[in-house]
């Protein structure tokens, strides 16, 4: 496996040859015309120019109120299993945060570079748990990346049978605006989410010009009100938030520093923290069976162009 030194190495490099280039095209432009451009032939459109993205897959990183449903594959562990869908994202580099020896050890057998978090030594330390899991985030990634080479940091559990590679794509689209600092999926309600008090929803303000390519029927908007309770979010755009979140690295620092809000307590996620403090989040629109237009594979062909 490479070193982390490895990987920075590369990273930067990479990054130094793309901002020498004007020309090159940010490919998750989401349709916002003011990062157009010419297309570099040697551009690979699966990566792009602004985002270094740092994915963290991570076990037991918040606090489920649910049972942890089996994997797919009852043989393989659901960090494993979760490792795998997002390495089929080919979106970022990937590392593992395990917290015993048999999910290290089973993720590295898998093929994935590998940290430990001692969660005994974490709770001393914050005597509070994000349901995000922000601040263990945040200490693996400024351990692991503390030259800050990664722009982005991706959060994803390992305890999301529902995860798919695609949903990955979308996040990245999320994040075409500078202005935005964190970027989260949502996904349409079912019955059960109508009724259930514990899984936080979200109302939504889509953007009509933003284009989510890879994605058939996705959209783009602004989170503006994050609540336990349907019934407590006006409108029609209502919809139920899932747990990934991609923060820009300067947002993590800022959201990690300030103290849990009361309102955070009553609606269960730190995007309350972040929504009251002023940072904006953006929102992408997935579902499971949902129609792939343009597959990660096919991203990594010429023919795409944003």
């Amino acid at each position: 496996m490479p070193r982390s030194s490895d990987i920075r190495r590369h990273e930067t490099d990479e990054q130094k040859r793309i901002a020498g280039n004007p020309d090159w095209l940010r490919h998750y432009s989401g349709g916002n015309d003011r990062i157009s451009g010419p297309v570099n032939p040697e551009f690979d459109p699966n990566r792009s120019m602004i985002f270094n993205p740092l994915i963290v897959v991570a076990s037991e990183l918040g606090i489920r109120t649910k049972p942890n449903p089996p994997t797919a594959n009852g043989n393989e562990s659901s960090i494993v299993t979760a490792y795998r869908r997002v390495t089929d994202s080919g979106i970022g580099s990937v590392i593992v945060d395990s917290v015993d020896d048999d999910g290290e050890a089973q993720a590295s057998e898998a093929g994935a570079y590998t940290v430990r978090t001692d969660l005994g030594e974490l709770n001393r330390m914050h005597n509070y748990r994000s349901v995000s899991g922000a601040e263990r985030i945040a200490a693996t990634v400024n351990r692991f990346d503390r030259f800050y080479t990664h722009d982005i940091v991706v959060a994803v559990p390992d305890d999301m049978p529902e995860l798919r590679p695609h949903y990955l794509q979308g996040l990245m689209y999320a994040l075409a605006s500078t202005e935005v600092g964190i970027a989260t999926l949502a996904t349409p309600l079912d019955t059960g989410d109508l009724e259930d008090s514990e899984t936080p929803k979200a109302r939504v303000e889509w953007n009509p010009v933003r284009t989510v390519h890879p994605l058939e029927g996705s959209r783009i908007g602004t989170l503006s009100d994050i609540r336990r309770s349907a019934n407590a979010l006006e409108g029609d755009n209502v919809y139920r938030l899932l747990p990934i979140h991609a923060w820009r690295r300067s947002a993590l620092d800022r959201l990690v520093n300030m103290p849990p809000s009361d309102r955070e307590f009553e609606e269960g996620t730190d995007l309350v923290r972040a929504l009251d403090a002023g940072v904006r989040i953006d929102v992408c629109l997935v579902w499971e069976d949902m129609n792939v237009l343009i597959t990660p594979y096919e991203l990594r062909g010429d023919e795409i162009e944003g």
